[in-house]
C-alpha cells in the first residue's frame, strides 16, 4: 500500500462518520473535549490536506490555513471537501521535494523554513487526522449512547497492530 492509498482509506473513514452523524451531533459543543464540536475537529483535519495540496509552489504552511467555519458547520460541505481531496490524492504520482514553512513561537517572530517532500507531509497529515479522530471518538462516545464508529476509528495502525500481537 501506498501513502497515497492509506491517506484515502483514512479520509474515507472520516466521510463515513460524517455521512453518519446528524446536523445537531456534528455542530454540538462537547463538554470532554473543551467544547469544541466534531465538526471543528472535522475542519480541522481537512484544512491541514486543503493546506497542503493548496500550497503555494513548493511551500506549504499549516498556520496560514483558511479556518473555513462552513466545513464545520455543514456536514454536505464537509463530506464535499473529503471528496475533492481524495481527488487531489488520486492525481498525486510521485513524491517531490517542498519546504514547510511554520512559526512554533507565541508572538509569531521565529518563521522557520524546513525542508520536506510530498510523502512525508501526506504522513503528517494522516497522523494528524488520527488524533483528531480519537478526539472526535471521545466526543461521540459522550454525546451518544449508541457510537456510529467502529473500535479502530481514531487508533493509530502502529497500536492496532500491537494490540494484535
Amino acid at each position: 500500500m501506498s501513502i497515497i492509498k492509506h491517506n484515502k482509506d483514512n479520509l474515507l473513514s472520516t466521510r463515513l462518520l460524517v455521512d453518519s452523524l446528524n446536523d445537531h451531533t456534528y455542530r454540538e459543543s462537547v463538554e470532554v473535549i473543551s467544547g469544541a464540536t466534531i465538526g471543528e475537529h472535522v475542519r480541522h483535519i481537512l484544512e491541514f490536506y486543503v493546506c497542503l495540496f493548496r500550497g503555494t509552489g513548493d511551500q506549504v504552511c499549516y498556520d496560514d490555513r483558511e479556518r473555513n467555519h462552513r466545513i464545520e458547520n455543514d456536514r454536505n460541505f464537509a463530506l464535499t471537501v473529503i471528496d475533492n481531496l481524495i481527488v487531489k490524492l488520486q492525481e498525486v504520482k510521485q513524491d517531490r521535494s517542498l519546504s514547510l514553512k511554520a512559526d512554533y513561537s507565541f508572538n509569531g517572530s521565529d518563521a522557520l523554513m524546513l525542508s520536506t517532500s510530498l510523502y512525508r507531509e501526506l504522513a503528517y497529515c494522516l497522523e494528524h487526522s488520527v488524533h483528531h479522530q480519537a478526539l472526535i471518538k471521545v466526543a461521540i462516545r459522550f454525546v451518544s449512547e449508541n457510537p456510529l464508529i467502529g473500535k479502530d476509528f481514531g487508533v493509530a495502525p502502529s497500536t492496532i497492530r500491537h494490540q494484535k500481537g
